[in-house]
C-alpha cells in the first residue's frame, strides 16, 4: 500500500497557518547594505488572515519602486502569503517562500528569487525536476539556499547556488522593471 504523502503535509501547513492568525501585522522591510529594499506587506482580505497573502514591494536605492509582485487572491483563499524572506549573504539575492493562502497545495512551497544584477524574478521550481516542499530555508554564503524538495513520494534536502542557476534559463521569469504590478501565481 502506497502512502499520499503530500496529504499527510496538510496538517502540518496549517498548523504552520496558525501563527497568521490575529491582529495583521505590519510590513516588514528588508534593506541590503547596497540601498535596494524588499517590502512585503500583508494583503489578506479575511479578517484575521490578512498576512495569509502578501505583495512583495521592490525598491531601486533612489527609492523608486522597480516592481510589485501581488499573491493576493479575490476571495482571500487561492493567493499565496510569505512564509520566509531574506538577503543572501552577499546580498545579490533576495529569497522568498511562500504558501497557500487556502491550504492547497500544501506540501508544496514556491520558493523564488530576485536577482540584484539584472532586477529578474525566479522560481526554484523552474530549475529543477521537483518542486520544493519546505518554507523555511536555510541561507549560507555566497549565496547557497538549502531547503527540500518532494521527490520519489518523499521529501529529500537540495542545495542549491543562486549565481549558478540564474546564469541558466528559466521557464519563468519575471522582470521587475518599471514600476509595475505583477499579479502573480508560483
Amino acid at each position: 500500500m502506497t502512502t499520499n504523502r503530500p496529504a499527510q503535509f496538510a496538517g502540518i501547513a496549517l498548523a504552520f497557518l496558525l501563527p497568521w492568525s490575529g491582529a495583521a501585522r505590519t510590513p516588514q522591510e528588508y534593506k541590503a547594505k547596497h540601498g535596494i529594499r524588499v517590502v512585503i506587506l500583508p494583503v489578506g482580505k479575511l479578517s484575521g488572515h490578512e498576512n495569509a497573502e502578501s505583495r512583495i514591494e521592490f525598491y531601486s536605492a533612489q527609492n523608486q519602486m522597480l516592481c510589485a509582485v501581488d499573491y493576493s487572491s479575490e476571495d482571500g483563499e487561492q493567493g499565496f502569503g510569505v512564509v520566509k524572506a531574506a538577503w543572501t549573504p552577499d546580498e545579490k539575492y533576495f529569497v522568498f517562500s511562500l504558501t497557500s493562502s487556502g491550504g492547497h497545495q500544501s506540501w508544496h512551497a514556491p520558493t523564488l528569487f530576485y536577482v540584484l544584477r539584472d532586477h529578474s524574478i525566479h522560481s526554484i521550481d523552474s530549475y529543477i525536476e521537483a518542486k520544493v516542499s519546505k518554507s523555511v530555508f536555510t541561507l549560507k554564503d555566497p549565496n547557497i539556499v538549502i531547503t527540500e524538495v518532494w521527490r520519489d513520494q518523499q521529501p529529500a534536502p537540495i542545495k542549491l547556488r543562486l549565481d549558478s542557476l540564474s546564469r541558466r534559463k528559466s521557464r519563468s521569469t519575471l522582470q521587475c522593471t518599471d514600476g509595475k504590478t505583477i499579479k502573480a501565481e508560483p
